[in-house]
């Protein structure tokens, strides 16, 4: 895709990328697994659409619950998102929220499951790095936002015993 036709998606990503168009979005990944604000980003990013998740946190500061729709990777039993913020030069609040409470909910597919998120460092980042980026994925993100180095959360879902 070229660059020009790029730059125009990122401007359509970044006029509905307000509070009724994510509201929108929620509602339509809860009703048909479809995003269109993923469709967005990813033509604007220069890569294929991923499947996307809802991710449910609490506010780091006020404790209110908060769902965010956010395109994952599977990783075993898990799932990686990544804290590109589009590019932007500060974490999204979501990437925030997970590392003040770990505890999350996600729904892949049509069922919830109860998660704990993991932020990935060192080597484990690199390994989680290396999957999501295989396609070329998120690699203008990260020279966007750079020097800030893009979080990627391992979200492992919690058996119950007993």
């Amino acid at each position: 895709m070229s660059r020009r036709r790029r730059k125009l998606w990122m401007r359509v990503a970044l006029f509905v990328s307000n509070p009724a168009g994510l509201r929108v979005d929620r509602w339509l990944v809860r009703a048909t697994g479809f995003s269109f604000m993923n469709q967005f980003y990813s033509r604007a990013g220069g890569f294929r659409p991923r499947r996307c998740l809802l991710l449910r946190t609490r506010h780091h500061r006020t404790g209110k619950a908060r769902t965010v729709v956010l395109p994952y990777t599977p990783d075993g039993e898990g799932w990686l998102v990544v804290g590109s913020h589009g590019g932007r030069p500060a974490d999204a609040v979501w990437a925030r929220n997970l590392r003040v409470n770990s505890d999350c909910a996600v729904r892949a597919g049509w069922r919830w499951a109860e998660c704990v998120a993991e932020e990935a460092q060192h080597e484990e980042r690199q390994r989680t790095w290396g999957i999501v980026t295989a396609d070329g994925s998120y690699l203008g993100y990260e020279k966007l936002a750079a020097p800030r180095i893009i979080p990627v959360f391992v979200l492992c879902p919690q058996t119950r015993d007993g």
